[in-house]
């Protein structure tokens, strides 16, 4: 099993690189508009994309394949618990992503690399946290676009709310960064409806596996855009 979700995760890099093809039709125009765009600058961006586009398809597309070939019933009689095939699933990705994020930053001399790639691990994780809860790709890239939305908005509001209360006796975030709370935020909610969802993975219809993240992520991300809505003005606005 390790083999083929080794494959699958190259399948995907693969398809995620296709914005290289664009480079050769870039520079052909360039040179017919007479316009001077960087060679390594067009490489830059193509390898940003790619790492991008990588982190959240192979997330998405944990369960894809089990889908598109109706594979959950294999996948369900294999002798291994639910556990062990998420490791075996992640594993792949992870490293692959870690790889591939790690050649981008020391190419494109990104200033602080551990938090480049542990951002590209949040967004990864909320990213496959969601797999179980969308059959097809497009809602699922649209979700993980308002989770990163989402994500930005958090950690904003605060490390404004720090700037507010610094003063205070009791200061949480000497303890933890506005960055970790905010990934704290959104994906422990989506981490259990995931955890739920799998645990109770089987061949009954995609409505018992979305449940969890009806009842649980959604009211919760609900509530702290509705919190954040009411007293954005007096953290952020002063």
């Amino acid at each position: 099993m390790f083999k083929k979700e080794f494959r699958d995760t190259l399948m995907i890099l693969l398809q995620s690189s296709v914005f290289f093809l664009s480079i050769p039709l870039i520079m052909g125009l360039s040179l017919v508009l007479d316009t001077n765009i960087p060679f390594r600058q067009l490489v830059n961006a193509a390898s940003f994309i790619t790492v991008l586009v990588f982190t959240g398809y192979s997330g998405l597309a944990m369960f894809q394949s089990e889908r598109k070939d109706k594979g959950f019933e294999y996948l369900l009689t294999l002798p291994l618990s639910k556990l062990k095939v998420l490791v075996l699933k992640m594993l792949p990705r992870l490293s692959v992503l870690v790889f591939i994020g790690g050649i981008y930053a020391l190419l494109a001399n990104v200033g602080n690399v551990k938090n480049y790639i542990i951002a590209l691990l949040i967004f990864h994780l909320a990213a496959a946290f969601l797999s179980l809860a969308f059959q097809s790709l497009f809602p699922g890239a649209v979700a993980v676009i308002l989770l990163a939305f989402l994500f930005t908005l958090y950690n904003k509001f605060l490390s404004y709310m720090y700037l507010q209360i610094r003063q205070l006796a009791f200061n949480p975030f000497s303890m933890v960064s506005p960055n970790i709370l905010a990934s704290f935020l959104l994906l422990v909610p989506l981490g259990i409806s995931f955890f739920l969802a799998l645990k109770k993975l089987d061949l009954k219809p995609h409505t018992y596996s979305i449940r969890p993240y009806l009842f649980i992520a959604l009211p919760v991300v609900l509530l702290q855009v509705i919190i954040i809505a009411v007293y954005y003005d007096k953290f952020v606005r002063f």
